[in-house]
């Protein structure tokens, strides 16, 4: 499956719940060690992303995950470009981990200080060593494909 369309249909799949009031992730449902695996690892390299320190989560993205980024130099141009014209993650919205064809999920909703008004989803997807094969960003309830968030070609 192409990593745009499994995006797609991860947001058409889940639609975000209500926005709630806390600024503190849900409690996610326990799920296997590889879910659980990738809920930590994906919150540490979402940390990472939004303190632009973006070499660990690059050294983690598979070779075919970097070649859709083209650079390091790219990709920390597209999380600038996003950092200013979306600002500071405001409230977490819920988070989920889910395994489909031996990739483990790592979805994370979740609203941004300069667009309140839409739930981003943020996805990683992790291969069975653990080394990050997909990270799209996409408007939740949004499938078309020119939406989601990803290198230019």
């Amino acid at each position: 499956m192409k990593p745009w369309l499994l995006l797609a249909a991860l947001l058409v799949w889940a639609p975000p719940p209500a926005l709630a009031q806390t600024t503190a992730p849900p409690v996610p449902v326990p799920g296997t060690p590889a879910e659980l695996q990738a809920l930590a690892r994906g919150r540490a390299l979402i940390a990472d992303f939004y303190a632009l320190r973006l070499e660990r989560l690059w050294r983690a993205f598979t070779p075919q995950a970097k070649e859709q980024w083209g650079s390091l130099e790219a990709f920390q141009a597209f999380r600038e470009a996003g950092a200013r014209t979306y600002g500071a993650e405001r409230q977490v919205v819920a988070e989920r981990t889910f395994t489909e064809d031996g990739v483990t999920y790592y979805v994370r909703s979740a609203v941004f200080e300069r667009d309140p008004g839409t739930v981003w989803a943020l996805v990683f997807g992790f291969d069975a060593v653990g080394r990050v094969g997909l990270f799209g960003i996409a408007a939740q309830g949004e499938q078309a494909p020119g939406r989601v968030a990803r290198a230019p070609r």
